[in-house]
């Protein structure tokens, strides 16, 4: 059980599927980070509602399955998001992120975010009015 950057390492748990990994996404916090072009990362927890193809392995994420919602909001406007299985995550794009840090999942919020995208950065402080 190597750790991984930023502290997130994997456990032995007793859970069914495995070693889940520490540190991800739940139902009342989601991870901040940012890529090393310098964008913002929001990692939030998801239920597939239908299928989607994980952007770290390329297989298929299954309906129903619990997974992790990984949005991008850009220095320079704009936003994206994909969805990954949770051990991708913490395998593949978690050692690529810097200033992990944990925050409540109400700011992760879908409109929330689209909402970051569209201001560019220096512009994403206190709204006046």
């Amino acid at each position: 059980m190597s750790p991984l950057r930023g502290g997130f390492r994997h456990t032995g748990g007793d859970e069914s599927d495995g070693d889940e990994p520490e540190g991800l996404p739940d139902r009342r916090t989601s991870l901040r980070a940012l890529t090393a072009d310098g964008d913002e990362v929001w990692l939030a927890r998801g239920v597939s509602q239908k299928l989607y193809r994980c952007f770290g392995c390329h297989s298929e994420v299954a309906i129903g399955s619990d997974h992790v919602i990984v949005h991008y909001v850009r220095r320079a406007g704009g936003s994206d998001h994909h969805h990954w299985h949770r051990e991708c995550v913490a395998d593949v794009l978690l050692p690529t992120l810097t200033a992990v840090r944990r925050v409540s999942a109400k700011e992760s919020s879908q409109e929330r975010l689209q909402d970051r995208g569209r201001r560019p950065a220096g512009r994403r402080g206190r709204r006046r009015g």
